[in-house]
């Protein structure tokens, strides 16, 4: 695996080189983000490690531009001593897979970069779709919304929900791929973008319309169908995340059947594709944002690769791609 460690200060720029090589990674280094980016298009990278604050490009304008112009994209992750929630969510937007403030631990830094490059290695093959679990026999008299993204993932949501508007007849699932500072940042910034209630789900949550259930860090979150609550569960990672969407969209197609859809944005690796089958098994919708309008398109390809989704849409489209078809739903359900 090539990393690549961009950053001014010697010091800093020395001990994450070593770290990586004692980790049995090739390290190659750049002492700012305009070298870096001239390295990346003559070689290739399977991880970059950016400091912020760099002279001529600095570290979230070289991930912008990365996200860009570079395909396909290594991941992402940013190191610096900027150590605030603000901060955070800049990098967050811009494309970064994760955030590490300085000074770091060195097996923090590894076991995230572990983590990072092993999602975005993730097998891209679709396993069985089985109903061993089968379905609840009476489904819910509205719809049930699995929605996620991975790298990319915030700023992607936020614009969809900024489009969806008020819909009152379905509920939300939301999967995004991250530490839990992050997603317990976006409860906050999602509510401000929205009409619908948002809310960090804990566990036993009565599911009703009108809310939008944001799944916390480190737990996977499910819909319980027979009593339609949610469910938080600490079984192990799936695609080598938790939360991950193939448990929670499986979930929301046992409990609402052909009265569910899921919505597969931004991200790397292919979480979201084998409980996206599922969905499409129980009748439902499966709809991909175009990967061409996607900050990392991975999670979206496989789906469309799959031929598991119906709709294929640009972001800019898909709020109201995604109202008309609950629309369509609810249609059927009051006749």
């Amino acid at each position: 695996m090539r990393v690549l460690v961009v950053e001014d200060d010697a010091p800093s720029r020395i001990a994450l080189r070593k770290i990586l090589t004692k980790a049995g990674y090739e390290a190659a280094v750049a002492v700012n983000g305009q070298a870096a980016f001239e390295m990346m298009r003559e070689n290739n990278y399977d991880a970059v490690l950016t400091d912020w604050m760099m002279p001529q490009l600095d570290g979230l304008e070289l991930i912008k531009k990365v996200r860009s112009e570079i395909k396909p994209s290594p991941a992402m992750l940013m190191i610096t001593a900027l150590d605030s929630e603000e901060a955070r969510d800049r990098a967050i937007d811009a494309g970064a897979d994760d955030y590490i403030a300085k000074p770091f631990w060195t097996d923090d830094v590894v076991n995230r970069l572990k983590n990072c490059l092993d999602r975005g290695a993730a097998d891209r093959s679709m396993g069985p779709i089985t109903e061993e679990d089968g379905n609840v026999e009476t489904f819910p008299d509205f719809v049930g919304v699995g929605m996620a993204a991975s790298t990319g993932g915030p700023q992607t949501m936020l614009e969809v929900f900024d489009g969806l508007g008020d819909v009152e007849n379905a509920a939300f699932f939301v999967v995004l791929h991250g530490p839990s500072w992050m997603l317990e940042s976006f409860e906050y910034r999602l509510q401000q973008r929205t009409t619908l209630e948002a809310k960090l789900a804990k566990d036993g949550d009565i599911v009703k319309p009108g809310k939008v259930y944001l799944a916390p860090g480190k737990r996977h979150m499910l819909v319980n169908p027979r009593e339609l609550r949610v469910q938080l569960t600490d079984t192990p990672p799936v695609n080598y995340v938790r939360p991950a969407a193939d448990p929670l969209f499986r979930s929301v197609a046992r409990a609402f059947g052909d009265r569910s859809i899921s919505t597969v944005l931004s991200g790397m690796g292919r979480d979201g594709s084998i409980g996206s089958g599922y969905v499409a098994a129980a009748g439902g919708m499966v709809i991909a944002q175009d990967p061409a309008t996607a900050i990392i398109p991975a999670m979206p390809q496989t789906v469309v690769e799959l031929r598991i989704a119906k709709i294929v849409s640009p972001l800019a489209e898909l709020p109201g791609v995604l109202r008309e078809e609950i629309r369509k739903i609810n249609e059927k359900i009051t006749k």
